[in-house]
């Protein structure tokens, strides 16, 4: 509002309604441009808001058409790894799916071609079977050869023990494992295979020679080694100065054996097992048969035909009458079925212990205050026997444990199944003896799970080692085929 252009005078009442009325209309005429301002302004931000809701609209189209199938398969078709005819998408799959699963190199194959329908061709060309298993060789030798420092740095355990091929032919492997037990059983993740070596034989000093080579290349010695208590191999490992534990399960095993081994009402109930297998297994009583008994390790493998035996007392009240007199020799032997129920039950107990928990002083004594209350406590002469041989063994190995903190690995059931995957999948023809395929053992702990497959590269591996690497390193290190010496023979006799 405008002063008053003089101040000297008061205004007369016609002077200040024009005033008034000039002000109101000044007014009015700045609120209507204010108003066209406004509008203004609400159409600029509706067309911001139009155009922000386009905007949107067109990057989700995009998105949408970025991820179709179409782009997806397209995404996935690699360029062929330098040096192969193959994405490295295809290899990849092959070499996983035969790795983690059942499958044969040619159902791997089949499963390829699979995949190859369904996406109509965009995972290119299907390999065969052996560029599939040439690719596994190239990788497994890559691993063999360059991952040989155990635990990334860490101290570091070996389990080593020989398996036995075609015509006493061995293959002697040694595996790196943490030294610390982790509160639970090594798993194949955390192997590292340090030694692997074919021949007809092993001797203390050859496995001393192993043992040490293993060493060198890993960059330190072991803090010790599990063994499975074959002379060979205590021998070879003393030879070493490197402190072994004997694997639990073998030495209670041994401990077994030598307590019933030879026991008259032992020896005959198993001679009848076998019989009623022999004698039933193809009647209507085969139902009931115990288990097989196994020629190899049975005493380790005790408990499978013992639970049979301590189910069957349990039913054979409630059996028809003509399968009681088939089993009659088992209530027979009662008395002795208890008795390995008992010594069964001490070892699976003591074995849990020390797998999962490890083996330190506490789990020690545990072990020991065990089978003095269930073993040896009101026990007969034989049992008796069973509890003192069980607790010089817990009592030997207790005096390699420096402290009260050490807790060691004390199984070597990881190479046990390391020995079990490579048996089958390689061929189950004899003649082959021990080939390349043997490569398969350093590779499948790097691919077991997502977790280590993650940081394997695949591309510089397979780039990095070439086939004639393989042949190399095989007529190095393995021995004669004898389908490919057979083959060779036959081919000069046409």
């Amino acid at each position: 509002m405008k002063k008053s252009e003089s101040t000297s005078r008061k205004e007369t009442p016609e002077e200040e309604l024009k005033r008034l009325r000039e002000e109101i209309k000044s007014l009015k005429s700045e609120l209507k441009k204010s108003g066209k301002q406004h509008e203004q302004t609400k159409g600029k931000l509706k067309k911001a808001k139009d155009d922000l809701k386009q905007t949107k609209a067109e990057l989700k189209k995009k998105r949408r058409h970025a991820d179709n199938l179409e782009q997806r398969a397209e995404r996935i078709t690699f360029d062929a790894v330098p040096g192969h005819r193959y994405s490295l998408l295809v290899i990849k799959l092959c070499i996983l799916i035969y790795t983690r699963t059942n499958c044969g190199l040619r159902t791997v194959v089949k499963i390829l071609e699979i995949f190859g329908e369904v996406f109509e061709g965009k995972c290119g060309k299907v390999p065969c079977y052996n560029t599939v298993e040439n690719w596994m060789k190239k990788l497994g030798l890559s691993v063999y050869e360059n991952d040989r420092t155990p635990c990334r740095g860490g101290k570091y355990a070996v389990v080593v023990d020989e398996s036995i091929f075609i015509n006493s032919e061995k293959l002697l492997l040694l595996l790196g494992i943490p030294a610390r037990h982790k509160g639970e059983p090594v798993k194949h993740e955390d192997v590292t295979v340090v030694g692997m070596k074919v021949g007809k034989a092993f001797d203390g000093d050859a496995i001393k020679q192993e043992i040490e080579e293993a060493a060198k290349k890993a960059g330190s010695n072991p803090e010790y080694i599990i063994n499975d208590q074959a002379h060979n191999l205590t021998n070879g490992v003393a030879k070493s100065g490197i402190a072994q534990h004997i694997d639990i399960s073998h030495a209670m095993g041994t401990i077994l054996k030598k307590v019933y081994g030879k026991q008259a009402d032992f020896v005959a109930f198993t001679k009848l097992l076998g019989e009623v297998r022999l004698q039933y297994h193809l009647t209507d009583k085969a139902y009931l048969l115990p288990p097989n008994m196994r020629t190899i390790a049975r005493f380790m493998n005790m408990s499978s035909w013992v639970d049979w035996g301590q189910h069957m007392l349990h039913a054979y009240s409630i059996l028809p009458k003509e399968k009681q007199e088939a089993y009659s020799f088992v209530p027979e032997n009662k008395e002795l079925l208890d008795e390995l129920v008992v010594a069964v039950d001490a070892v699976r107990h003591v074995e849990e212990i020390c797998k999962t928990r490890g083996f330190n002083i506490a789990t020690c004594n545990e072990c020991k205050h065990f089978i003095i209350r269930n073993v040896i406590g009101n026990a007969n002469n034989r049992r008796a026997m069973l509890g003192i041989r069980m607790l010089d063994y817990f009592k030997k190995e207790e005096a390699l444990l420096v402290d009260d903190v050490q807790n060691d690995n004390i199984s070597s059931d990881i190479i046990e199944s390391d020995y079990g995957i490579f048996k089958s999948k390689k061929s189950p023809n004899k003649l082959y003896g021990i080939t390349p395929f043997v490569l398969l053992i350093p590779l499948y702990p790097k691919l077991v799970n997502k977790s280590v497959t993650d940081t394997f590269n695949f591309k510089e591996r397979l780039v990095n080692v070439k086939l004639k690497d393989v042949d190399t390193w095989a007529a190095k290190n393995m021995s004669t085929n004898w389908v490919t010496e057979r083959t060779k023979i036959f081919r000069k006799a046409i």
